[in-house]
């Protein structure tokens, strides 16, 4: 049984390797099963196809972000602290993975099928438990009123979309390097982060 589950465990590895670096785009199955260095049975027997490894990979590539949040929504703590604290487990997520964020949304508007489907899927992930937390903090009265998905929005452009941008996409590259040297860091410091954060939440305030 061990071989079978190591097997599987390098497929899945490997293929994280190639699409952290190239996109989903570059995965091949020869390619995996050549780095992971299994026969190509072995990686039809774990997932049938090309694209059912895909989906799995990006399962698992994803699952412990939810776990982590899961576990905020369930803290007994006022709800505008389980809301800072999924807010920054995400960030610190997004941090980590902004490049191969920006490979899953160009995959996907380049019509790699798992990426569409993964991230059609979102809504009612992540989001789905920002915004249970978002209304929880309204209806105890420490946020504003206003639309909980604009709320989500303007703290997502104010948090996240900036490391995706600068250091995932690239756009930092467009700028005098002078420039991007200063503002590169504060796009992705932990410090500058909570910054922004705190002055987010003290603007919603009601």
């Amino acid at each position: 049984m061990a071989p079978v589950i190591a097997s599987r465990e390098r497929l899945l590895r490997e293929g994280l390797v190639i699409a952290r670096r190239s996109g989903l785009r570059a995965i091949t199955v020869r390619g995996v099963a050549a780095r992971a260095r299994v026969n190509l049975g072995s990686f039809v027997y774990h997932f049938g196809s090309r694209e059912a490894f895909v989906v799995q990979l990006l399962e698992r590539w994803y699952a412990p972000l939810m776990a982590e949040m899961q576990i905020a929504v369930d803290m007994q703590r006022p709800p505008l602290e389980r809301l800072r604290e999924m807010l920054l487990q995400f960030v610190d997520w997004v941090r980590t993975n902004s490049g191969f964020i920006a490979h899953i949304v160009m995959d996907a508007a380049s019509g790699e099928a798992a990426a569409r489907r993964f991230v059609a899927s979102l809504e009612h992930r992540h989001p789905a438990l920002l915004l249970q937390a978002i209304g929880a903090a309204q209806a105890a009265g420490e946020l504003r009123r206003e639309n909980p998905l604009h709320v989500l929005l303007f703290l997502m452009s104010t948090l996240a979309l900036p490391a995706v941008l600068f250091h995932g996409v690239g756009v930092g590259q467009l700028f005098p390097r002078e420039f991007a040297n200063a503002l590169g860091p504060l796009t992705i410091e932990r410090k500058a982060i909570e910054q922004r954060l705190g002055w987010a939440l003290r603007g919603l305030a009601p």
